[in-house]
């Protein structure tokens, strides 16, 4: 996906991640929307989230028309809301589980690991035969310190602040956003070999006002302006719902993530971050 070496391992800090997801959307399940269906799910499950409650979920649509725009909704679908009481959560519905954690995620392995437990929940529990998609997304929100508006500037490569973190800015003029998103896409090989579909990439990254509400991640503001580095990379398309070959493949975009994170920092937002090459 990206020209870049990879990362070594390293940790942070001061991480500026706010939300990490893990996702899999498969071919329907009736019974996942019963009490009674996912109960084999929960049993395999409380180990790693001994809390589940019920939730009920409305999608709504943005008609545009001649009388202009106007909302549509759906029927309510059911949702399972898992967690373990320390910052980790499972949604599951008839055919999507997402798997999130905040400021409390420490490693890949961790999150590997709980991925790989649902997966196998799913195909031992639910008979899930295939899958439809396969994604990641790290959402990174790094708040500019009262006092510093310019801050940000020095944290990320030229190639992500833009022009309007130079000069063409004059000093008296207050930059109040500047979002740019980008879409990839590349064909399943070497190390992403494996599903048949192409890999897909949304890169979201700029300087965000006060109170920004980013969309999927769990309610959190930033207190003031902030640069957001959003990496989203998944994989769409019909493959066999097997847990350790989505797991390999789930490593494998988080790899890719991993690449272009550690390639963002400038030497001065390493070290703000407090960031730690590891043996």
């Amino acid at each position: 996906m990206f020209g870049l070496d990879p990362a070594p391992r390293y940790r942070l800090s001061r991480p500026p991640l706010v939300q990490a997801f893990g996702q899999v959307k498969f071919s329907a399940r009736a019974k996942l929307a019963t009490m009674e269906g996912v109960a084999p799910i929960q049993d395999r499950l409380d180990p790693v989230f001994p809390y589940m409650s019920p939730q009920q979920v409305q999608q709504v649509s943005l008609l545009l028309g001649p009388a202009g725009a106007s909302a549509a909704g759906s029927p309510a679908a059911q949702v399972w809301q898992f967690d373990d009481g320390a910052g980790w959560s499972l949604n599951l519905s008839a055919d999507t589980a997402t798997l999130s954690v905040g400021p409390q995620y420490g490693e890949f392995r961790e999150f590997s690991d709980r991925f790989r437990a649902v997966l196998v929940a799913l195909a031992e529990g639910a008979a899930v035969p295939r899958t439809d998609r396969l994604g990641i997304r790290y959402v990174n929100i790094a708040e500019v310190p009262p006092g510093d508006a310019t801050a940000w500037r020095t944290w990320f490569r030229p190639e992500l602040t833009g022009w309007p973190a130079t000069d063409t800015v004059a000093e008296d003029t207050h930059l109040v956003t500047t979002l740019t998103q980008s879409q990839l896409t590349a064909p399943p090989a070497g190390e992403l070999a494996g599903p048949e579909a192409d890999i897909q990439a949304v890169v979201r990254h700029g300087l965000v006002p006060a109170n920004t509400m980013v969309p999927g991640v769990l309610p959190m503001q930033p207190r003031g302006p902030a640069f957001l580095l959003d990496i989203d990379i998944f994989t769409e398309g019909p493959q066999p719902f097997e847990p350790g070959e989505l797991t390999r493949q789930l490593t494998m975009l988080h790899d890719q993530i991993d690449r272009f994170f550690f390639w963002a920092l400038t030497d001065e937002g390493a070290t703000y971050f407090g960031r730690e090459v590891l043996q």
